[in-house]
């Protein structure tokens, strides 16, 4: 059963450096960060307003070092502390260490401040928390605007559950509604949802100022969004890293200066999406997805590529407890492109997922790491075919009925990255800091299941490379059956307006024969569900992990054709 709890903001009330090393072996420079063993006390102080340093009862646990005279952070205005020694600088959460909670329980005097003039802060006033392990509690740092009043700097103390669920394969979330109203682009209750946009019950409807219960879903990899009281899509805190920091001032929706999209402000144009961050959540991970006023944004002021900075209602995913490595289990969905039959699945002897029509996937299943006995069973229960599948902890597998060229049922794998994360091939001994992080992709996995070709090429319009590399695995030369395992994906632009086309195609040959009876796959298939978006346009494409692959056997009376199979939801 859902029911939203109420929470009230308490003002700040006005109450009243150790440096880290780098350690040298053999001329070896360890570049691993010092932390220093600190135990935790049960209270966390979470960081939405975008203050920069903290003091606690005096102490200054952050570096203090002053800005730069435009008032923003270079490379040399901060230095590594004890208690935040990757930027010296305060973040989004800070477990108050046992240490500074003093002896009758409580944290005193906790200042946050910004000694910055281009971060967005509330002005510093401090207040006193309360350590209490049967009660852990974290401490919400947010503007909050409950009336027309303007913005307040505000304090929401919100319980913290901290054991995990009861089924060890799901995690628990739950929505946190701190978003100010009125806001310029998002107000009022706010909602969870999948990333079609479809409702997750127990998470609608949260009002301003409340918190919903937390519900367990299995785990995976998941884009949830965050819809307003008109259903529009809230975004999640931007920032230039990820190049996805400017909104539309007319609708919120981001804008890019590299964009296939309409013409806007100042080398600006609309992408007509919302970014909302593709995250792997774990088993026994516990998550609040916060909503609030926060900075990370700008809106162009109509100069060449300028934006101002603007608050506005955002959201975070908050880890909960300590996010554990999964090294216990692994995800398996299954699709159907044998031509003409209708199929189901076992793994073990247990059903995976529904029964199947031509050219549709199942749900994930999930099970613990080792050897599984996978089969496909045809209508009247015959076994299709069979062969066993290592699963390794946090695998996502996809397994595929296809037919061979002599028409014979069979079994394929792929394993999918949902991770976000590639090989940039930047320069290193052992290539550590050789991989980025894309929070936001379109990925593209191509593969050829057609029975009639024993190879397929697949292009943007007009025979187009889709990367700069002529010899690429991820769209030349796909064999029958087969998953590329090295360079995989294509990584597209979010909202490239592609058009993905199929051909014959021979070794040493690029792209092919055009095949012309398929129908080429235009990006806005890749969108899930038109409604969704409350914009004057509809954006090209929307982010996902996906696999296009070319079905159809001409002997069995299914045409080639292009399907999409999204794997994360």
């Amino acid at each position: 059963m859902k029911h939203s709890k109420y929470i009230y903001p308490f003002l700040l009330v006005a109450l009243t450096g150790t440096v880290s090393c780098k350690k040298k072996l053999d001329n070896i420079s360890d570049n691993r960060l010092q932390q220093q063993p600190l135990t935790g006390s049960s209270s966390r102080l979470i960081n939405l307003a975008g203050a920069n340093e903290l003091q606690i009862a005096g102490q200054k646990l952050t570096s203090f070092m002053a800005a730069d005279k435009e008032g923003g952070y270079g490379p040399d205005q901060t230095r590594s502390t004890v208690y935040f020694p990757e930027t010296g600088r305060m973040g989004a959460t800070f477990t108050v260490p046992l240490q500074l909670v003093d002896a009758q329980g409580m944290i005193r005097d906790i200042l946050f401040s910004s000694s910055s003039s281009k971060v967005i802060a509330p002005p510093s006033r401090p207040f006193t928390a309360v350590d209490d392990y049967n009660h852990p509690m974290d401490y919400y740092f947010a503007w909050f605007a409950p009336n027309k009043g303007g913005y307040q700097d505000s304090l929401f103390a919100i319980p913290r559950e901290v054991s995990p669920s009861s089924n060890p394969e799901h995690f628990k979330i739950r929505l946190l509604n701190l978003g100010t109203t009125p806001d310029r682009f998002h107000t009022g209750n706010m909602s969870l949802t999948w990333a079609d946009g479809t409702a997750i019950a127990g998470l609608e409807n949260i009002a301003p100022g409340s918190y919903s219960d937390y519900i367990e879903i299995p785990f995976g990899s998941y884009q949830f969004k965050v819809l307003d009281a008109d259903g529009k899509e809230v975004p999640a805190k931007g920032s230039l890293e990820m190049v996805n920091n400017v909104l539309n001032p007319e609708t919120g929706t981001m804008m890019s200066a590299t964009a296939d999209g309409d013409a806007g402000v100042g080398g600006f144009s609309d992408t007509w999406l919302t970014y909302a961050p593709l995250k792997t959540y774990q088993p026994g991970g516990i998550y609040t997805i916060a909503v609030g006023a926060m900075s990370g944004y700008g809106i162009p002021t109509g100069g060449p590529g300028e934006t101002v900075a603007t608050l506005t209602n955002s959201f975070q995913v908050i880890a909960d407890n300590k996010e554990s490595t999964n090294i216990t289990y692994s995800r398996m969905q299954a699709v159907n492109v044998l031509a003409g039959k209708e199929i189901s699945w076992q793994v073990d002897g247990k059903p995976l997922g529904e029964t199947l029509a031509f050219a549709t996937q199942t749900t994930y299943s999930r099970y613990i790491a080792g050897t599984h006995h996978v089969k496909a069973l045809d209508k009247q229960g015959a076994t299709l075919a069979e062969t066993d599948r290592q699963l390794m902890p946090g695998d996502n597998i996809t397994a595929w009925l296809y037919a061979t060229r002599d028409g014979k049922p069979a079994i394929s794998f792929s394993a999918n990255n949902l991770s976000g994360k590639y090989y940039t091939g930047a320069s290193g001994n052992d290539g550590s800091y050789a991989t980025a992080q894309d929070l936001n992709p379109w990925w593209i996995r191509f593969m050829n299941f057609c029975a009639d070709e024993e190879e397929v090429t697949f292009t943007k319009a007009n025979g187009q490379h889709f990367t700069t590399s002529t010899t690429s695995q991820a769209y030349a030369h796909i064999q029958l059956g087969k998953a590329a395992e090295v360079n995989e994906y294509v990584r597209l632009r979010a909202n490239e307006p592609v058009s993905i086309l199929a051909y014959t195609s021979k070794p040493g040959v690029f792209p092919g024969n055009w095949m012309t009876e398929v129908t080429p796959v235009a990006a806005n298939r890749f969108i899930a569900n038109p409604a969704l978006y409350k914009t004057a346009k509809k954006p090209n494409a929307e982010p996902g992990i996906y696999t296009v692959a070319l079905v159809g056997n001409t002997a069995a009376g299914e045409k080639p054709s292009m399907i999409i199979i999204k794997h994360n939801k």
